[in-house]
């Protein structure tokens, strides 16, 4: 996937997620002792806790110092708060009353914060913590998933992941599974949404284990 440009990586998305929802309509989990089994209907996607850090003109990006409403006139990279409106939250270079964050409120809003956080609040652990979408039909918030999946596995050392977030741009058959904190991988189309630390973009051929 690495060497395909954005669009060829747009369509090859697409066919894959047509296909996992061709399946979901016609496969049935299998249902086990400990829990629940979903062959390969959902693809694996990472999100992250961008850092301040990273976003240099050095690097390519528009660092232009910016300030927003809720940042009490204190200025961040211009792309630092726009990777911060797409993730959710950000880490800063510098900590503001003892806060190490800040966090997009929706509204053109920013905030500062403790820690990211997912939906109810629970602090957001790296290769653990998960977010599903609202519309998922199969996976509940708190749900505790082993993923078992060759990209998945190898790229986060990881196959236990608890579902504690939701995002309104996750697909519903889509698992976006929390990196960690990173600077962004690049300056250039969707390098600035992946973290630095892995290759890992899409993970389509994964079962699902949702135990009880």
């Amino acid at each position: 996937m690495d060497k395909m440009t954005d669009d060829e990586l747009r369509t090859f998305r697409e066919q894959k997620v047509a296909e996992l929802k061709h399946r979901a309509y016609e496969v049935r989990s299998e249902q086990v002792a400990d829990g629940a089994i979903y062959p390969r209907i959902f693809f694996c996607t990472v999100y992250y806790t961008p850092k301040e850090s990273g976003f240099t003109a050095e690097r390519g990006f528009d660092a232009t110092p910016i300030t927003a409403p809720g940042l009490h006139g204190r200025k961040y990279p211009r792309d630092f708060l726009l990777a911060v409106k797409k993730e959710g939250f950000g880490r800063i270079n510098e900590a503001v009353d003892g806060r190490n964050y800040i966090c997009w409120m929706g509204d053109h809003r920013y905030a500062f914060a403790d820690a990211p956080v997912g939906r109810r609040g629970e602090v957001l652990v790296p290769r653990r913590s998960c977010a599903i979408s609202s519309r998922n039909k199969f996976l509940r918030q708190h749900a505790q998933l082993k993923i078992k999946s060759q990209t998945v596995n190898e790229e986060t050392g990881s196959d236990e992941w608890l579902v504690c977030d939701t995002g309104p741009g996750v697909h519903p058959l889509q698992i976006d599974l929390y990196w960690g904190e990173d600077e962004p991988r690049g300056a250039i189309g969707r390098q600035r949404a992946r973290p630095r630390g892995t290759w890992m973009e899409y993970a389509f051929e994964v079962e699902v284990t949702a135990k009880r």
